[in-house]
């Protein structure tokens, strides 16, 4: 099994900080290999089917500082991603060639989002 993180992105609030200020940064990447591979509409539907209607992936940040003595900045903070598959009637979201009735609903910065199709 081959899986990566791509596109990596950290993206810092401010280039210099103080002692007391509050560090803000944003994390960003693709995953690529088997897992995304593995995440398409027949096993949405062998998922749905087995009662199994979440994908979670948890990933953790933390902060070193940098220099000759390196020590951890703050605590290590973990978050979660998560993917719910449901099954519908709307008929906007179903294939008129095949009969799909099941569909993955992403949170992406908190709003749902609904792919349309595997890409």
């Amino acid at each position: 099994m081959t899986n990566s993180i791509l596109s990596l992105d950290v993206i810092k609030d401010k280039d210099a900080y103080s002692i007391d200020d509050n560090i803000t940064i944003n994390v960003k990447f693709s995953l690529g290999g088997d897992i995304r591979n593995s995440f398409n509409e027949k096993n949405w539907t062998d998922a749905w089917n087995n009662n199994d209607n979440q994908f979670k992936l948890k990933y953790g940040v933390k902060l070193n500082s940098g220099g000759l003595r390196k020590h951890n900045v703050g605590k290590p903070i973990d978050t979660y991603r998560k993917a719910s598959i449901f099954w519908t009637r709307n008929p906007k979201l179903v294939n008129p060639v095949k009969e799909k009735r099941i569909w993955v609903q992403v949170a992406k910065n908190f709003e749902p989002y609904i792919k349309l199709t595997e890409a």
